[in-house]
């Protein structure tokens, strides 16, 4: 079950990338933005979303919230940062919108048409306990288009060519839309695409760690393109820690500038203390995280779609 070619296309080179931001993280997210930017051909909008008075940001605070006065702060601010973005060549607007943050970033990037959103992600419990910020968990299940988070140990790091392209792959099915995301990306990007997926530890009583390495070779090998071969590679990482700890230990080896992950949890899978391995990811990678949610039903829908017009056709 596959996403048609255009559409990974659009989704690897959009016509139009999305930025949120909260006014302090635009230092760590600009970068990022105007590269992606300049190696698509896009143009920028930025949004910032004025909570509702009663929604004051700070507790016991809401006396002395005034939305007027952030909004025009914001709107001030943000254009300031539209014009070096356009002293760039890179066309940039601008989006201040009253309401709750993940109804005003889900509404601009739909009414733009941005093909991309952009946004950072807070750990709040330590460096080993990070969790993916609750407006970060709502734009994730919200946004039909790849979200690129910016984590803060990404924070961090001074940014460099993207060289190389990290995609972890389950091979338990719907992988298949974002490893051709990742191949895209490599191919846009002039990038190496590392293909890996992590061999679960098997009971002792069915232990065969090398079959299981080969049979998970030669299906990820299946998936190159034969014009990809040449900077796309895999590895198979047998399981010695767990599943997250190897996925983050083969993005420091790799030196990995980009990780393309897959993301097809249910949403009841996003509740607090419920975080999958997908979104530990998301704020322990040392690089940007580029998620492409995937929806078996919709997926099944086109398949179903996909197999009518080949009988029609046939």
């Amino acid at each position: 079950m596959t996403l048609q070619s255009d559409k990974i296309h659009e989704f690897a080179v959009p016509g139009r990338i999305a930025v949120a931001t909260d006014l302090t993280d635009t230092d760590y997210l600009l970068p990022y933005a105007i590269a992606q930017a300049r190696a698509s051909r896009a143009s920028l909008i930025l949004i910032h979303a004025v909570l509702p008075h009663e929604s004051s940001p700070m507790e016991g605070a809401a006396a002395c919230y005034d939305p007027l006065r952030m909004d025009r702060d914001a709107r001030l601010m943000l254009e300031g940062l539209a014009r070096n973005v356009r002293d760039q060549r890179i066309e940039c607007a601008t989006a201040v919108r009253h309401g709750f943050v993940p109804d005003v970033i889900s509404e601009v990037v739909r009414n733009s048409g941005a093909g991309r959103l952009i946004l950072g992600t807070h750990g709040r419990r330590g460096v080993k306990k990070f969790v993916l910020g609750s407006v970060a968990r709502q734009l994730l299940e919200a946004i039909e288009v790849p979200v690129c988070t910016v984590g803060p140990r990404a924070h961090k790091e001074t940014m460099t060519p993207l060289e190389t392209i990290l995609h972890p792959v389950s091979l338990g099915g719907m992988h298949e839309a974002s490893a051709a995301l990742a191949l895209e990306l490599g191919r846009q990007f002039g990038a190496h695409v590392v293909l890996l997926h992590v061999v679960p530890p098997a009971p002792a009583s069915a232990r065969d760690s090398g079959r299981a390495i080969a049979v998970a070779t030669e299906q990820l090998n299946r998936m190159i393109p034969a014009d990809a071969l040449p900077w796309t590679r895999v590895e198979i990482h047998p399981a010695h820690r767990t599943m997250v700890a190897e996925i983050l230990a083969a993005a420091e080896e790799t030196r990995a500038g980009l990780i393309v992950l897959g993301v097809h949890a249910p949403a009841h899978s996003w509740l607090p203390g419920t975080e999958p391995a997908a979104y530990r990811i998301l704020v322990s990678a040392p690089c940007p995280v580029l998620s492409l949610r995937v929806n078996p039903s919709a997926l099944a829908l086109e398949a179903e779609r996909e197999r009518e017009a080949n009988a029609i056709s046939g």
